[in-house]
């Protein structure tokens, strides 16, 4: 038990430590999706299930124009730039 519980000898120092290289690490840029992301995901989605919070059938999304996928990939990389996701995606 000796061993495994010896006192530190410097704590103070031990967390400045810890805390300057957190602080100093760089913060990588997240990754970003496109359509072909999106497209593979919505054809992986199985119609018989239920619709979620939003109401939209999986049949729906499977139906969707191009146009409304590109708005999705607008929304999607937003919310992953800004950092701000929506209350109702924290609450699923």
């Amino acid at each position: 038990m000796e061993t495994q519980f010896q006192p530190v000898t410097d704590p103070i120092e031990m967390v400045d430590v810890e805390l300057w290289s957190y602080l100093m690490a760089t913060v990588s840029e997240p990754k970003l999706t496109n359509p072909e992301e999106v497209h593979e995901d919505i054809r992986g989605l199985k119609v018989s299930k239920a619709p979620g919070p939003n109401g939209i059938p999986n049949r729906a999304l499977k139906h969707l124009p191009q146009r409304a996928v590109s708005f999705l990939v607008l929304i999607f990389n937003s919310i992953l730039l800004t950092h701000h996701f929506p209350t109702a995606w924290k609450n699923s």
